[in-house]
């Protein structure tokens, strides 16, 4: 591990956390922070539920940042991506402008596909395959969610591989209270259809809740554009007696999207609504399982077992020729299932209060792959020109332990090792091709409560994470001798969380993640590319001048650049310097009601997407710099009695930007201008 200086790590102060809005945890909207009201900004109590851990934020060594159910409501927000905007360090790629694949990286890593960040729902259960583009094509619906959690800094140890930059887990709604149910539609431009319906309720024994949404829409492209989803979540619980609680859960999930694909400069210019792509459509399909029960052995002790599976179906036609006489079907089928085993223990050990976690977890998937090529860009048929299964199988062991030395001071520790086996099999050429891999990580995290009202934390961690399934198996490499390593780094944060007064709420942290060898990615192709360095300083400040008033700002200041070889001192492909979102939000009585207004603005800095920093778009639109942009947006709710109307409006100034370039898919990929939403809600209490 290369030495750092304490005071480099405070130099670079790392950071994070805690959100400034009131917590809304339930699907009635009941505030669950005893004496919390409307007005208070401090979200130190709010309980996370990381992997095996059930903790305040307040209380864990590394950084934390929460977007609640509140917040979603009021902010109008229509996707998992729309949401992240609000996190610190966060940079949201929204591969097609309607939230459907949304790409999301944390401190200065490539937000394509999510190639570098683990999503989780509840904790434990990945969104996706194992360790291949984990959720590149599915989030969840943001009705359906409580609260999304991103976790940094130690989640190495408790997620694996992946989560150097740090974990975005998706912690669903639960039924609670006497039977409800709920109905919501928004509708706006570009005929925008959001429409949600759930119930759900709690006995005290038996629990559920079961959530519908449909979104459709034409999309902001002149043509191509068009989508619609269905999505169908539901969850249900039982208290089998004391000791005993067992939980089913499951998804199915359908979209059928037309993608507009991406312009060339030429085009960008003439017309940044228009698509050039009049055959690529998308369709897809998910089916997904859970089963988690857990054994409460005694006071201190207890055991959970999780059990999951999913299939996932994605036929993607298009025009790769981009000749309008030929098509190419890339149809894949995904099954992906695993377990974890997990038990917790919390007691004295030499006079010290301790927490652990031990846990054990399989991830296997297999993807099988199909390219069919056609020649009538109008039937979705052809001769198969490639076809390949590639199996994964993922073993992994975890331990890690809190230990309070006073009320003031705790340690927590950790290790967790791995093990990835890949396989793949062309069925067109006969070869088959494998590898393996495997390593122990650690972490270390440290938290000091001098007062009640301060906290300090720092980290140190090792950080892993395999190349993609198609990278490690790319027979362009394997085949000629070479191979792709996985990424390793070296890991540093050091953060503060306070709230000095009642009226207002500051995390700041900074971090350095030191690649010993980091993996790049520019137009579908990896290569190693040796030393990197991310450095950054993240915050949160929430101030509440008068009853009624928050101010409230997130963002970052990162750097994320080459450290050896032609590109030296180069920032990484995707690695923005900049991110800021700056609000204000003012509720009051109005009438028989309460009306909320929020305006909230997002800045993202200037990128590039190649390692040479190529300032200089070129004709194709697939290669140059990507502009800075702001995006402001406002919202409007009124609520009476169990009534809710709303109206937002988003990049109100209709700033013309664009997120990314790829030149597979025909250059660079706009934005979406002005839109505006009006919604109506209606909830049934019993």
């Amino acid at each position: 591990m290369r030495a750092l200086p304490t005071a480099c790590l405070f130099s670079v102060l790392i950071g994070s956390v805690l959100n400034g809005y009131t917590q809304d945890t339930s699907p009635q909207g009941k505030k669950t922070v005893p004496g919390d009201s409307l007005w208070n900004i401090s979200l130190q109590d709010v309980t996370v539920t990381s992997n095996g851990l059930n903790n305040k934020i307040k209380n864990l060594a590394s950084t934390v940042n929460i977007v609640n159910n509140r917040q979603i409501k009021e902010l109008g927000i229509q996707s998992v991506g729309d949401a992240i905007r609000l996190i610190p360090g966060a940079n949201y790629q929204d591969e097609d402008g309607r939230g459907l694949k949304p790409g999301i990286g944390l401190r200065g890593l490539d937000p394509g596909r999510n190639g570098y960040v683990v999503v989780l729902v509840d904790g434990k259960i990945p969104l996706g395959q194992s360790y291949g583009q984990l959720g590149a094509y599915y989030m969840l619906p943001i009705a359906s969610l409580e609260r999304i959690e991103v976790i940094k800094g130690a989640s190495p140890v408790l997620y694996g591989a992946g989560s150097i930059g740090g974990v975005i887990n998706l912690i669903t709604k639960k039924g609670q209270g006497k039977p409800n149910a709920e109905a919501s539609i928004e509708a706006g431009s570009y005929n925008y259809l959001n429409a949600n319906a759930s119930a759900y309720g709690d006995n005290g024994k038996f629990n559920y809740y079961v959530n519908y949404n449909r979104r459709q829409g034409n999309g902001f492209r002149t043509s191509r554009a068009a989508f619609n989803t269905n999505d169908v979540t539901f969850r249900v619980g039982a208290k089998l007696d004391s000791t005993n609680e067992l939980a089913v859960s499951g998804n199915v999930y359908t979209e059928d999207a037309e993608t507009p694909g991406g312009l060339s400069e030429q085009q960008y210019k003439d017309n940044y609504r228009q698509s050039v792509n009049p055959f690529d459509h998308f369709y897809a399909q998910r089916y997904s399982t859970a089963i988690t029960y857990k054994k409460t052995l005694d006071a201190t002790n207890t055991l959970s077992l999780s059990v999951f599976a999913n299939y996932f179906k994605r036929n993607w036609w298009y025009d790769t020729k981009r000749d309008k006489k030929s098509i190419l079907g890339d149809l894949r089928d995904i099954f992906t299932g695993g377990a974890v085993l997990e038990y917790n223990r919390t007691n004295k050990l030499f006079g010290l209060d301790n927490s652990l976690i031990v846990g054990l977890k399989y991830l296997g998937d297999q993807t099988n792959s199909i390219k069919v090529m056609g020649d009538d860009p109008l039937q979705h048929t052809g001769k198969t020109t490639f076809s390949t299964t590639i199996p994964t199988n993922v073993m992994e062991g975890y331990i890690q332990n809190e230990i309070h030395f006073s009320d003031k001071f705790s340690f927590t520790p950790g290790l967790r090792y791995t093990a990835i086996n890949y396989g793949q099999s062309d069925y067109m050429t006969g070869q088959k091709l494998s590898t393996e891999t495997s390593v122990f990580i650690y972490s270390f995290g440290l938290l000091y409560k001098p007062v009640e009202r301060f906290r300090v934390y720092s980290t140190v961690s090792k950080g892993y994470n395999p190349p993609v399934l198609n990278a490690a198996l790319d027979p362009g490499t394997v085949k000629d001798g070479r191979s792709l390593g996985a990424e390793t780094s070296n890991n540093y944060e050091v953060g503060i969380r306070t709230t000095p007064v009642n009226w207002l709420d500051l995390s700041l942290s900074g971090y350095i993640l030191d690649f010993n060898h980091k993996l790049t990615e520019e137009g579908g192709v990896f290569s190693n590319a040796g030393k990197a360095m991310h450095k950054g300083i993240e915050f949160e400040l929430n101030i509440q001048p008068f009853k009624g008033m928050r101010l409230y700002t997130t963002g970052a200041l990162q750097r994320a650049t080459f450290e050896e070889g032609a590109n030296k001192g180069n920032l990484l492909p995707y690695a923005p310097q900049q991110l800021l979102t700056i609000g204000a939000k003012y509720q009051t009585r109005a009438g028989a009601g309460e009306l909320i207004v929020n305006a909230w603005n997002t800045f993202t800095g200037k990128q590039y997407n190649d390692a040479l920093n190529t300032e200089e778009p070129s004709a194709d639109g697939g290669n140059g710099a990507i502009p800075s942009y702001n995006l402001l947006n406002l919202s409007l709710n009124y609520n009476w009695h169990n009534w809710g109307v709303s109206l937002t409006a988003n990049n109100l100034l209709n700033e013309r930007y664009f997120t990314h370039r790829y030149d597979f898919w025909g250059g660079l990929f706009p934005g979406a201008p002005t839109t505006v939403n009006v919604g109506l809600s209606y909830r049934i209490h019993r």
